[in-house]
């Protein structure tokens, strides 16, 4: 009776080491954001840059997606950097963006841009510039928490 208990003991514990070990990669998966999300304004474009970690070994891509409204006010400059009598413009755009980013060793860095923010356009060898951005947008992706990004 002993020895069958024992042996019986010695199964269940067999049988328990091998769950756990087998669930192991999946309780290791954990998405979330190494760096960022950030969202900064580069010329007449937003780039939003992110790097996320915890993606687990066995995906091969993740989706992204960003969505929100950016504000911008923008006026045309000339060639010598002083601006062109007029006001400037301010309008609001909506964003909706996506983009598939390749996962390796369970991480993926990804950048989606927006582009143009402003729809200004200028005469002759003049250039748009942002003079001020507000942004209220929402970065999702498989499996990783939302992101609010505000300016």
């Amino acid at each position: 009776m002993r020895r069958k208990l024992i042996t019986l003991v010695g199964t269940l514990f067999a049988a328990l080491t091998v769950i756990a070990v087998g669930a192991s990669p999946a309780l290791a998966d954990s998405p979330h954001y190494v760096k960022g999300p950030t969202a900064t304004v580069q010329g007449n474009s937003l780039v939003v840059e992110w790097k996320a970690a915890g993606l687990g070994n066995t995906v091969t891509s993740v989706d992204f997606n960003l969505t929100g409204t950016v504000t911008t006010t923008s006026q045309c400059f000339t060639k010598s950097g002083n601006p062109v009598n007029g006001v400037p413009k301010t309008e609001t755009i909506n964003v909706n963006a996506t983009g598939t980013f390749p996962v390796r060793n369970g991480q993926t860095t990804g950048s989606l841009t927006i582009a143009p923010i402003s729809t200004l356009t200028c005469t002759g060898n003049q250039q748009v510039r942002i003079l001020s951005a507000a942004f209220d947008l929402t970065l999702t992706g498989d499996d990783l928490p939302p992101v609010h990004l505000t300016s």
